[in-house]
């Protein structure tokens, strides 16, 4: 034997780095950058030999997404200020009595 780790074996190291760091996990949101997308883990590479598994939040077809591309994705990252994310739609309506 040469020593040469294969790509199987990598994987699964990996794996089990990335499960003693504790993300990505089933559950977690991840951002797969390869794709763009944002997604749920559903199937980690010890449950499906291969690569994470990732579904859209509100249901549809999974994706199969690499480790290296795969990012935590903060749910409040979403492109808004405070004072936009605070805005109801159609904006603020006055109060009768009040200055304008």
């Amino acid at each position: 034997m040469t020593g040469r780790r294969t790509p199987q074996e990598l994987v699964r190291r990996r794996a089990l780095a990335d499960a003693a760091s504790g993300w990505p996990q089933r559950g977690h949101l991840a951002h797969d950058a390869a794709v763009d997308r944002v997604g749920v883990v559903v199937a980690l590479p010890e449950d499906t030999g291969g690569p994470y598994h990732l579904c859209p939040e509100g249901g549809g077809d999974n994706w199969a997404a690499r480790r290296d591309d795969l990012q935590p994705h903060d749910e409040a990252d979403d492109g808004l200020t405070i004072d936009e994310a605070a805005m109801p739609p159609g904006g603020f309506t006055p109060h009768e009595g009040t200055a304008s």
